[in-house]
């Protein structure tokens, strides 16, 4: 089997699993506030931008990943919940901070985690042997999910004395993500200016919860920016594969992103995101020259093979990222969902940004 197909058929077994194990609840806007969802994305990419920017760690955990990552979990474990107890978090701006601060804190750790396990796997030369060996280990150890909150504990014990994270000896075989450390709930609220509503120990008691909830993942999270990936990295073996230049690829991870605050999107399955984001990003560096209909076909059978549904939800999610990427151009910060925001005054730049 081919090694880009191999790739894509992981991703989409992974995405299966999700489906299954997903909350069967009807709208999500029904539980969700979509303002302050909206706004605490927007917050993640500020927080994971300044961590980026301070660690200088090209291959580190603060990206855009570590924000889709963290978003489905806040997503997730919101709609597992029963619904007198997921409208708390609909009216009490307090507690959602808390849980958007916490899901952050964890979304970074699961991401540090898979750029991890993708570098133990070998490269696709490698496995283009003709043998259908697995490329993307999905499955991870439960006991690393489980003692989750363990590990935050032994952090904040290393780096309580000064406030800073601490930095874990890395093992002899990891990457150099492993060299990066994940900052603590203490850090996070310092970088925040977080309200005296959060505590460290709050935090810490919340992530118990959210690593206990039937709702927590067991294997990796997918999410539209995998399936972008794949078809960026990998070879171009037949004629009907779609390959993406570094350009393409930048502006459908951006289409990507604005994907997020689209509370209406939340279930949709990423490999139909992926594909509306890339369609649209193809159709945009051909400047018109190819049609949509040709193109969408073109990257809804690299992903998924012949597939008419599949086609036609691809087109509705690509009306709606359409919308929203107008909607964020005419906005009065244009470009605040890529990474790299503009800095503002560290006292007010990440401040958790629920208040009306």
């Amino acid at each position: 089997m081919a090694a880009k197909r191999r790739l894509v058929d992981d991703l989409l077994r992974g995405e299966n699993h999700q489906i299954l194990n997903r909350s069967s609840r009807g709208r999500p806007e029904a539980c969700l506030h979509p303002v302050w969802r909206e706004k605490v994305i927007r917050w993640y990419f500020s927080i994971v931008s300044a961590l980026d920017r301070q660690h200088h760690s090209p291959d580190g955990p603060f990206n855009r990943s570590s924000v889709h990552v963290t978003t489905a979990l806040l997503d997730s474990y919101l709609l597992a919940l029963p619904s007198e107890l997921a409208l708390r978090y609909k009216h009490d701006r307090a507690a959602y901070q808390l849980l958007a601060t916490t899901c952050l804190l964890i979304g970074m750790r699961l991401t540090q985690h898979d750029q991890q396990r993708k570098s133990q796997v070998p490269s696709e030369n490698e496995n283009s042997d003709g043998n259908d060996h697995p490329t993307c280990q999905l499955k991870r150890a439960k006991t690393h999910r489980d003692h989750m909150d363990q590990a935050d504990h032994q952090d904040v014990d290393a780096g309580a004395e000064n406030g800073s994270p601490s930095h874990g000896r890395p093992h002899a075989s990891c990457s150099s993500t492993t060299m990066v450390a994940i900052p603590t709930a203490a850090t996070i609220l310092q970088m925040s200016a977080a309200p005296k509503t959060i505590s460290e120990s709050k935090i810490l008691t919340m992530v118990r919860e959210v690593t206990g909830s039937r709702a927590f993942p067991r294997s990796h999270v997918i999410t539209a920016l995998d399936y972008i990936r794949v078809l960026t990295s990998s070879t171009q073996e037949e004629n009907s594969d779609v390959k993406l230049t570094q350009e393409v690829a930048e502006e459908a991870y951006r289409l990507a992103d604005i994907s997020l605050t689209d509370v209406s999107l939340i279930g949709c399955r990423p490999s139909v995101v992926a594909s509306a984001a890339i369609t649209l990003a193809l159709f945009r560096s051909h400047h018109g020259s190819r049609d949509m209909v040709s193109l969408r076909q073109d990257v809804c059978a690299t992903i998924v093979g012949e597939d008419p549904a599949f086609q036609v939800a691809v087109r509705k999610v690509e009306a709606k990222l359409l919308a929203a990427a107008h909607q964020a151009t005419h906005a009065h910060a244009p470009r605040q969902m890529q990474m790299n925001p503009p800095i503002m005054h560290r006292a007010t730049a990440h401040l958790i940004p629920l208040e009306e």
